[in-house]
């Protein structure tokens, strides 16, 4: 019998009602007679309200307690979902990420997979029922829950559908679909029929929040095909795998909004050192480094963790600037010529008025710092003078 997970985001499942649409999108599947593992999330806001109550009590509550505090939102959600599955007459059962055998290292609040061990869904689903696991837990070899960061339950649904070995991995959420540019920002975007595991990849990293990077890179490892689809609409969505039908060069433009940027002055001997210990902390860093200069952009939720480490480093340079008016903006693809596209970004930040700090060159194209205010409009501007703009006579190559 083929195998199929879902995973469904906090607004898909935000009230009872919409957990209620969520049973016909797994009644579906199952009717189809595919084994169906369902991943969820908080319900949307939950896990905003538990990070407010707990910065009522304390400034700085320690992340072990703060994970076991935020792992309690998935679990309200498997038992609400699972309840509503069995009212509808279908067997299944709610697992967290412990019970579900999902195995993390030690690092609290933004924990990585480790391994899975499949034997008790493997069991459940050998009696006929629905499974139904906790996204963005797991836990360590210790006994501890540990959380996966923002986006964990992408990464959760990932990582299971490959240990699972599944046919695919359906990625639930309130859009259908993965777009050239966030579309609530930049209206002409268009929807991507098809991406390969690399040119999504090249999206999530650059600030495309429709998938985590983490999970993309599991089911690239393993070739399970991800398909990101509205959980409110019908729609064929945007299918992920290892093949794409795309001719153009350039596959969007992504931004983000929350960076802050660290410039370390006369980084002499202490490089290593400090990326060492980001990358330990599994805190993602874009690093620009100019002569004896080292900047590192970093999302504004994990700033002062960064200035914490680097502080650790501070007989290995001179000085530390910091900046929390920035934002990045990124053209995304094969860029055969660098300089050509360096110049035409500067040209239209020029003609439309938008500040700029840096541009630079990355492997997945060609990225720039503007002022924070000016981030959207970049992105359009951008989008429209890389030829992306959606017009129905283009849909064929999109």
């Amino acid at each position: 019998m083929s195998m199929i997970v879902q995973k469904f985001g906090g607004t898909s499942v935000g009230s009872t009602d919409r957990i209620k649409r969520m049973v016909f999108h797994v009644m579906k599947e199952r009717e189809k007679g595919h084994d169906v593992v369902v991943v969820v999330s908080a319900m949307n806001k939950t896990t905003d309200t538990l990070v407010r109550l707990a910065g009522e009590l304390s400034e700085k509550p320690s992340k072990r307690e703060m994970d076991m505090l935020l792992s309690t939102g998935e679990q309200v959600t498997i038992s609400l979902l699972t309840m509503a599955l069995q009212h509808k007459g279908l067997e299944a059962v709610s697992l967290t990420g412990r019970q579900a055998g999902i195995q993390t290292d030690g690092v609290f609040g933004n924990a990585k997979i480790t391994s899975i061990n499949t034997d008790r869904i493997k069991s459940e689903l050998s009696k006929g029922r629905i499974v139904v696991v906790a996204g963005f837990q797991g836990i360590t070899d210790k006994g501890e829950v540990t959380t996966l960061g923002r986006g964990g339950s992408d990464t959760t649904a990932a990582a299971l559908a490959a240990a699972l070995k599944a046919d695919r991995c359906d990625i639930y959420t309130d859009v259908d679909g993965v777009y050239t540019s966030d579309p609530r920002s930049v209206p002409r975007a268009a929807k991507i029929d098809t991406l390969s595991y690399d040119e999504m990849l090249r999206l999530a990293t650059m600030g495309a929040g429709v998938l985590h990077p983490r999970a993309i890179k599991h089911a690239r490892e393993h070739h399970v095909p991800l398909v990101v689809c509205s959980s409110l609409n019908e729609g064929s969505g945007t299918v992920i795998s290892g093949r794409s039908k795309r001719n153009a060069p350039i596959v969007g433009v992504a931004y983000q909004s929350d960076i802050s940027v660290l410039t370390i002055i006369d980084c002499n001997g202490g490089e290593s050192l400090i990326l060492y210990d980001l990358d330990s902390h599994h805190i993602e860093t874009e690093i620009i480094k100019y002569e004896e200069n080292l900047v590192l952009i970093v999302k504004d939720q994990d700033f002062h963790e960064v200035k914490r480490i680097v502080g650790q480093y501070n007989q290995a340079y001179s000085l530390i600037e910091e900046r929390e008016d920035l934002s990045k903006v990124s053209v995304i693809g094969r860029i055969n010529s660098s300089h050509e596209v360096r110049e035409k970004v500067t040209n239209v930040f020029h003609d439309y008025h938008i500040g700029k700090a840096s541009i630079w060159e990355s492997p997945v194209g060609l990225s720039a710092l503007v002022d924070r205010c000016d981030v959207e409009k970049a992105a359009r501007v951008l989008h429209m003078h890389f030829g992306l703009d959606y017009v129905e006579s283009r849909r064929a190559i999109l």
